[in-house]
């Protein structure tokens, strides 16, 4: 049990013995019996929920072996006690049936018109776990944010921010506080759901006096050796999501295409890769091209540098 838990398991626990011994045990307050009795079986009520939550957690934990799972199911069940506590809350508070539609009625409309952004992000965050677009551990992008999914309570959405001024897909440090409300009327990219890679491309570069063949087969050879597990699982899960979506044959080989430019032999190396290895992968590759690159007189690098067209020689009269 976690301690802050702990502290309003204990809190609750000695405001019930404060509210017994005023109701039942002084006459001071005699006036509000009905109140404290609200009062004591409010408080009752939190108490259970907070230790519904704690005990369903505890089985939860033994029951659900797998991370992920584990902590959606947590967090769904969480969502559950918490709304299911908040009506009978309600129902104490409110026990005819007239008084209970108006506090119903004044409480929706009070709420509606004040916290529409709230609402939002509540009716957000149950479409989440309902329809789990996404879970913790998915590399997601809603517009200009991108980052790994740490949490998703009712509210909003925690990511460990990717990107902006670090080069490649790799952690800025900050965490983005993402308000649950963009799933209904934004476009979320999920890098990892369904189909666990994605494809990246390597660009390379020829002088017409190369020997793009046989730099065409060092790249592939290069590209196959480090790729070689990750296309085995991309062709797996590519087979196992036929079964959800239509999709067309896809080959996740590792290809090269080639294009003749007015400067240049234009190579693009299109590889599969696991998002979280996005950029170690990119690096490993490039070392093992240069290097290869490096042991081949006949194969050269270009660049816009590169003196493609030559000038004619200009004499100057004095």
């Amino acid at each position: 049990m976690s301690s802050n838990r702990e502290l309003y398991i204990i809190f609750l626990s000695i405001m019930a013995i404060i509210t017994i011994y005023i109701h039942y045990f002084s006459d001071y307050f005699s006036a509000y019996s009905q109140e404290l009795n609200k009062l004591l079986l409010s408080i009752i009520i939190i108490l259970g929920g907070y230790l519904a939550n704690y005990f369903t957690g505890i089985i939860i934990k033994r029951q659900i072996q797998e991370v992920k799972e584990r902590y959606a199911f947590k967090k769904a069940v969480s969502t559950l006690i918490a709304i299911i506590v908040m009506g009978v809350l309600i129902a104490v508070w409110f026990k005819e049936t007239t008084s209970l539609i108006v506090a119903y009625g004044i409480i929706s409309a009070g709420i509606a018109i004040a916290l529409q952004d709230v609402l939002k992000n509540v009716a957000g965050g149950l479409i989440i776990f309902i329809s789990r677009p996404f879970r913790a551990g998915d590399r997601i992008q809603v517009e200009t944010e991108m980052g790994d999914v740490l949490d998703i309570n009712v509210f909003n959405t925690t990511l460990m921010e990717m990107r902006q001024w670090v080069d490649g897909d790799q952690y800025s440090g900050r965490i983005i506080h993402l308000p649950n409300g963009f799933i209904l009327n934004k476009t979320m990219k999920n890098y990892t759901r369904d189909f666990s890679f994605i494809w990246d491309e390597i660009h390379l570069m020829l002088t017409y006096d190369s020997d793009w063949r046989k730099a065409q087969k060092i790249v592939i050879d290069i590209a196959k050796d480090v790729t070689k597990e990750t296309e085995m699982s991309a062709k797996q899960e590519l087979h196992d999501m036929a079964y959800k979506y239509l999709i067309t044959p896809v080959d996740v080989e590792s290809k090269i295409y080639t294009q003749i430019t007015d400067n240049w032999i234009d190579m693009r190396l299109r590889y599969v890769v696991n998002p979280h290895q996005r950029r170690i992968n990119k690096h490993l590759m490039n070392e093992k091209i240069l290097d290869s690159f490096l042991k081949e007189k006949d194969i050269k690098i270009a660049s816009a540098t590169y003196e493609i067209v030559g000038f004619p020689a200009v004499k100057i009269d004095t």
